[in-house]
């Protein structure tokens, strides 16, 4: 009670405390002030870091060395027919054509001319050349034994409608085999070539055929290459014409070496210049007869220029267990870049050559 009396009396109550007070606000002041200032410098130097490493992080962005923006990161996949992003030509792949002889030989397994294994490998071509941006047609046939079968045919128009390029494998296999090599080895590299040279419009038009019922094997010739019979009987005098050349590739996965084989009767013209191609490009090819085998022979017999391209041993025989693990994907990348640079080289001369 005694201190309430003093702070009410005129001369002490109303004086002291103000200036108790106003000590207090300016003490708190200043320390709020001191608190600040060390606090803005702090938080300055910390944002200032901050900042330097979001701009570096921004320009790592910008000049694509981002985890997103790697080189090469973006695969178009295995049935893009599309370029690179650099605007790059795709180049041919010993993998991806062994990954059609796995799809052929391991998952569909022996293609038994006539059979239901046969026609799942066509539907498998087909949808293949499909994706690949190709114009697809099928020619059904029926063999002797009255078994139906049929040619695959994928077609891109060159710039030269007047030129065109057969490159030909056939897709059944021998019974009881899954023929990987024999032929699925050529069938994956036909398809990979489809696929690299959908990329560019090419001078010759590029027809890829897959022959059904070769009947691989048989001894019977009489019963042989069905499908590829099939499908010279069917070309008329103009496109027979056009056709100045067809690159049969049969059995390219194993073998001592890398033969160019016709059986000598038909017009010699492309094999001579595909020679001469691998001779100044200093590719190790033989030249070889041969008067049995493969669909090539058809091609001669309508004297359509034609050439076989296999992998065998020296004196032409085929030594091969048609096992998958048998196949070597550097053959087939070898026979499938043989092709590819030599049909990409073709010249207007060339090709006049060639058809006459």
């Amino acid at each position: 009670m005694g201190t309430k009396q003093e702070y009410e009396t005129p001369d002490e109550g109303q004086q002291q405390p103000p200036r108790r007070n106003f000590k207090k606000i300016f003490l708190v002041l200043f320390l709020v002030l001191v608190v600040g200032l060390a606090a803005g410098i702090v938080l300055n130097a910390v944002y200032g870091k901050s900042g330097k490493t979001g701009g570096s992080a921004v320009s790592r962005s910008s000049s694509g060395t981002g985890s997103g923006d790697i080189p090469g990161s973006h695969d178009a996949g295995e049935g893009s027919s599309s370029t690179s992003s650099r605007g790059e030509t795709p180049a041919f792949s010993g993998t991806r054509a062994l990954g059609h002889v796995v799809e052929l030989s391991q998952q569909i397994g022996e293609r038994r001319a006539g059979s239901m294994k046969e026609s799942s490998a066509a539907d498998y071509i087909s949808g293949k050349l499909g994706e690949y941006g190709y114009t697809v047609e099928e020619q059904p046939f029926t063999t002797s034994d009255g078994f139906g079968s049929r040619n695959i045919i994928g077609t891109r128009q060159g710039q030269s409608e007047d030129y065109t390029i057969v490159i030909a494998a056939h897709y059944d296999s021998a019974e009881g085999t899954v023929g990987a090599d024999d032929d699925a080895s050529g069938v994956g590299v036909a398809l990979e070539l489809a696929r690299v040279f959908a990329a560019s419009r090419l001078k010759p038009t590029i027809q890829f055929v897959f022959f059904g019922a070769n009947f691989p094997g048989s001894a019977d010739m009489n019963e042989r290459l069905v499908g590829s019979r099939h499908y010279v009987e069917l070309l008329d005098s103009m496109e027979r014409k056009d056709i100045v050349g067809v690159i049969d590739i049969d059995c390219v996965g194993q073998g001592q070496v890398l033969a160019l084989k016709t059986q000598g009767t038909g017009l010699q013209r492309l094999k001579d210049k595909l020679q001469t191609f691998a001779s100044k490009n200093k590719i190790s090819v033989v030249t070889l007869n041969s008067s049995q085998d493969s669909d090539n022979i058809p091609f001669e017999d309508a004297e359509v220029p034609a050439v076989w391209v296999e992998w065998c041993e020296p004196g032409g025989a085929l030594s091969t267990d048609n096992a998958f693990a048998s196949v070597q994907p550097v053959k087939l990348e070898q026979a499938g870049t043989l092709v590819e640079d030599f049909v990409k080289g073709l010249t207007s001369n060339d090709l006049e050559e060639l058809k006459y």
